[in-house]
């Protein structure tokens, strides 16, 4: 049990220190703050974050806010341009059809190895997670599932015990959660209440994977990825469709 703690512990990446009170640092409130305004879309992708009004904004010095912009860039979130500053990357359709077609190959071997190498704890902790999403879809707070989607996943990626694999699964969730927010960016509307909807089928068949990751079914874990990978894919196409349609014109004669 004892060596069991140690390996799951070990393979979990550290988080930044925070100060000796125990507050987060400058840098880090900023990195949180802004990585959250980006996955939520408070800031546009292609928005350029200009660095004397974020300091202002979060009352820092450039310091800590370059450290901050430096991290996010690092997780793909935002460009740094010589001699031109920083932006918050761009996020177009292209983007969507590689983040799509990367998950294809990387999610069923992360749910394959989550399935056979998870530890006691993981399972405890992606149990956690799950048990935060469904709460979230049940209360439709929309920021909630946005999060604990991202927890869920970041759970099962960690329970694959395989660092390079892990850290492309939290690179391709940071996209996917852009995505998803950008998919529903439009609706003014019971925002809330079709957030929920949408990820109802997801909260199932991770329910699903829980299930079979808890049972080491490597196999089975292998064809619910492939099952969600396709089911939230629809789920997003259907919504780019619906919100492209009213801008397309044809002429039909």
């Amino acid at each position: 049990m004892q060596k069991e703690r140690r390996r799951a512990k070990a393979r979990r990446p550290k988080p930044a220190a925070p100060n000796k009170g125990g507050q987060p640092t400058g840098a880090q409130r900023v990195y949180a703050a802004l990585r959250h305004a980006i996955i939520v879309l408070q800031i546009e992708p292609g928005a350029p974050l200009e660095e004397e009004r974020l300091c202002q904004q979060y009352n820092v010095s450039r310091t800590p806010l370059r450290e901050a912009l430096i991290r996010l860039a690092s997780e793909g979130l935002v460009e740094l341009e010589p001699n031109r500053g920083a932006k918050v990357a761009a996020l177009q359709f292209v983007d969507v059809l590689d983040h799509y077609e990367a998950m294809d190959i990387f999610q069923p071997v992360i749910w394959h190895f989550a399935a056979v190498r998870r530890t006691k704890i993981d399972l405890e902790t992606i149990k956690t997670c799950l048990d935060a999403f469904r709460n979230a879809v049940t209360r439709e707070d929309a920021e909630a599932i946005v999060q604990s989607n991202y927890e869920i996943h970041a759970a099962i990626a960690a329970a694959c015990h395989n660092r390079s694999l892990e850290k492309a699964a939290r690179q391709m969730l940071v996209d996917k959660l852009r995505v998803a927010q950008h998919a529903v960016h439009d609706l003014e509307q019971q925002r809330d209440h079709i957030f929920a909807v949408r990820f109802s089928g997801a909260l199932r068949i991770l329910e699903q994977a829980v299930d079979v990751i808890g049972k080491n079914d490597a196999k089975g874990a292998q064809d619910l990825a492939r099952r969600y990978n396709a089911h939230v894919r629809k789920q997003i196409t259907d919504i780019l469709s619906a919100s492209l349609a009213p801008d397309i014109n044809l002429a039909l004669r």
